[in-house]
């Protein structure tokens, strides 16, 4: 065989000697190789993936984490995983940025200058408990790895904390109340996250209980002398 191009596009001809038998059309033959796809399949398959990369984050963290191990969750080859992420580190980084990307789908709407401070924080308590209801045991993993330079726990740390205390600096603010200590916000976050990440860990935990100890931990670093007595009148 041989191609014979002409002003009409390329023919793949089968020879026989010198007579020509038949052609066919080259471009109608099939080609070998990854099958093209569409932005939006394209887009499919890097939520599947990530899907896939933080079910095997959660169960085996960081450090166990592995192209192989991600790309057998999703059902798919190793080679099609490196058409989205480049390596583990990059798949990881967008597992933190989706993680804080759904924090603050949740937090934003909470923000509202038609209801009082105490309203707006008990609605964003809730927002953070809805999070770490839909994080699931990954929020496990952000909480033990939040320490590790390595893991994506840490960027998300950073990122969510420095994100939150702003919003909550803002709120506590524009409400007309002293603004808190550094050290005080810290405080705060430091005992938000460990009681979502224990209201996690513990599946007979009960939901209103947290979200009220929640709920004082906030207004007692927070608030104001004031808010303490609202608050105690909020939750008789």
């Amino acid at each position: 065989m041989h191609v014979l191009r002409t002003g009409h596009g390329d023919l793949l001809c089968r020879q026989r000697k010198d007579k020509v038998i038949d052609t066919m059309d080259v471009n109608s033959l099939p080609r070998r190789g990854r099958p093209y796809r569409t932005a939006e399949q394209q887009d499919q398959l890097r939520r599947q993936l990530l899907d896939a990369a933080a079910a095997v984050y959660a169960e085996q963290g960081f450090r166990g984490t592995t192209v192989a191990r991600i790309a057998a969750a999703a059902g798919v080859s190793k080679p099609t995983f490196y058409t989205c992420f480049a390596n583990v580190e990059a798949v990881m980084g967008a597992i933190a940025e989706d993680a804080r990307g759904r924090l603050m789908n949740h937090l934003l709407p909470t923000f509202s200058a038609e209801n009082g401070l105490l309203e707006q924080i008990d609605a964003s308590i809730a927002a953070y408990l809805d999070w770490a209801d839909e994080i699931g045991q990954g929020l496990r993993v952000f909480h033990l790895e939040q320490h590790d330079p390595g893991s994506p726990a840490g960027r998300l740390r950073v990122e969510s904390t420095a994100r939150v205390s702003g919003l909550l600096l803002q709120l506590i603010t524009t409400s007309g109340r002293p603004a808190p200590s550094p050290e005080a916000l810290a405080l705060l976050l430091a005992g938000l996250q460990s009681a979502c990440y224990e209201y996690q860990e513990n599946p007979d935990a009960d939901r209103r209980a947290t979200h009220t100890a929640m709920l004082r931990l906030a207004v007692a670093l927070t608030g104001t002398s004031d808010d303490l007595r609202d608050l105690a009148a909020l939750l008789d």
